[in-house]
């Protein structure tokens, strides 16, 4: 069931209005921002984030060294296996995740090329008893990864759609579901 969940995910992510995420112009890619887009039904939650691989792992190239590996295999099984929002009593419980990671596939560029522009994009299908009666949500990874500077937010559910930004060492939102 999972997967299917995660197939819905980019139509349900489609209704969040172009005015919700303009913003910061989601389709670019900025060092230290970062993009969280939230599908909300009842106590399930589909997620998208997306970031330039060097807010999460320091650098864009393929791992060059056995610490810069460490580095990417740590993160992205992170990235695989935490709920990336929670609600404000309690941790949600991850029912499938993708994490898809450019630096890893970039097999066709030189190695040594340090102008290239990586992403790593996440997709996760949670469970989040209490959903609907928390007011507050948090998110872990401004706190986990201290190179995402602004993280766009941005939900959409049954209920109307909203973003907001956190910056650096923010975690708590209150989306209006």
């Amino acid at each position: 069931m999972p997967s299917q969940k995660l197939l819905m995910l980019p139509m349900t992510l489609a209704l969040i209005s172009a005015p919700a995420m303009a913003a910061d112009n989601p389709g670019s890619h900025q060092h230290g921002h970062a993009e969280l887009q939230l599908a909300f039904n009842g106590n399930q939650v589909d997620l998208l984030l997306i970031s330039p691989a060097g807010n999460i792992l320091g650098f864009e190239h393929r791992p060059r060294t056995e610490e810069e590996q460490q580095i990417a295999d740590k993160a992205i099984e992170w990235l695989g296996e935490t709920p990336l929002i929670n609600t404000a009593e309690s941790t949600c419980t991850v029912n499938g995740a993708t994490v898809q990671n450019e630096v890893a596939n970039e097999h066709h560029h030189d190695p040594s090329d340090e102008a290239q522009h990586a992403d790593i994009e996440v997709s996760q299908a949670l469970t989040c008893s209490g959903l609907d009666k928390s007011a507050a949500l948090t998110t872990p990874l401004t706190m986990q990864f201290p190179r995402m500077e602004h993280l766009d937010v941005a939900w959409a559910g049954p209920d109307g759609q909203g973003a907001t930004r956190l910056n650096h060492g923010e975690h708590s939102f209150r989306p209006e579901r």
